[in-house]
């Protein structure tokens, strides 16, 4: 039920009506563990928020919980808020609250050098206030709760700055999706091992992507993570993709798919097997259209497993429409 909800959510962002605004912000300051109060770190929170109503919003938010002891945490969340009516200058309030899906990296046995990935759902609520300038950005501060992982409960409060988008002509948006049916991306960049250590590798790939509609992308990625010690894995993905372009050049997208990976969990280990596994993946990128044939984009993306080897993986490319 949680996952349908969540994923629901993200539809109706993608879907709602271009002609309520659009926002975009970065927000950063401290968290504290609930039930610990000596155990704190930082936060990072980034958000995509589109207005519904004159005082209702939906939000998709990427909550980077800090690295508090034994504990590096982060998540994407989807909340719903009631706000009161936006100016053109001044205040306005909000209350938002709605599922979330963590990714922690933990310790087994207490020791940095045994770590777990552990994934699940909790509750993001959050309270604001913004103050909006007259040139379309805003100043924030926000309190946000994550509830419901045990015994980690942890509180947020962050300032920042967000802009409001704005609105893009249909005809802009559907040039800007992809003017054409299908892109080929040439990939590069870095993989990350969501252990306490971190280690990285480069990464590459090959993308291949089909145009369903204006807001929606359908992909396929053949993906090589690099050699770390703890893994080495390469795979093929597939992801559907949601888009929302917020200039005449520029589309935020946000991908969910699967990822067929052969993965060596051990590359010290001569004798370490290789085994072919199935993991989730989750994508966050932007695209920029530099003419009609050329394409450049960023992503990142999340690669989940259920064998403690979860990745992040940063890609930087170009591409040709045909």
């Amino acid at each position: 039920m949680a996952m349908r909800t969540f994923l629901s959510a993200l539809i109706l962002t993608a879907a709602a009506g271009l002609a309520h605004a659009q926002d975009a912000s970065l927000l950063a300051g401290a968290m504290r563990v609930d039930k610990d109060h000596g155990d704190a770190s930082f936060a990072v929170n980034v958000g995509y928020t589109q207005r519904l109503t004159p005082y209702l919003a939906l939000s998709a938010d990427y909550l980077n919980e800090g690295h508090p002891r034994l504990h590096h945490r982060d998540g994407l969340g989807a909340q719903l808020w009631l706000h009161t009516r936006v100016p053109a200058r001044g205040w306005s309030f909000g209350a938002g609250a709605g599922p979330y899906y963590y990714f922690d990296t933990t310790t087994g046995n207490g020791s940095l050098s045994d770590y777990r990935n552990e994934h699940g759902w909790g509750e993001l609520m959050s309270v604001d206030a913004v103050y909006h300038l007259h040139s379309r950005a805003y100043v924030e501060a926000r309190l946000s709760h994550v509830h419901g992982i045990t015994d980690r409960d942890t509180t947020q409060l962050m300032v920042g700055m967000g802009y409001e988008l704005g609105t893009v002509p249909t005809w802009e948006r559907k040039e800007n999706a992809a003017k054409g049916d299908k892109t080929i991306m040439l990939l590069g960049g870095r993989s990350i091992v969501n252990s306490f250590k971190s280690e990285k590798a480069t990464a590459s790939g090959i993308e291949y992507r089909r145009t369903v509609n204006p807001n929606a992308e359908w992909s396929v990625i053949l993906m090589n993570e690099g050699k770390v010690g703890v893994a080495e894995r390469i795979g093929v993905s597939t992801q559907v993709w949601l888009l929302r372009p917020f200039t005449e050049r520029t589309v935020l997208e946000m991908g969910f798919g699967a990822y067929a990976v052969r993965d060596q969990l051990d590359r010290l280990d001569a004798e370490a097997e290789r085994v072919t596994r199935l993991t989730g993946l989750a994508s966050i990128g932007m695209r920029y259209r530099i003419n009609d044939i050329w394409r450049a984009q960023l992503t990142w993306s999340r690669v989940i497993t259920d064998y403690h080897r979860d990745s992040d993986v940063f890609l930087l490319g170009a591409g040709v429409v045909f």
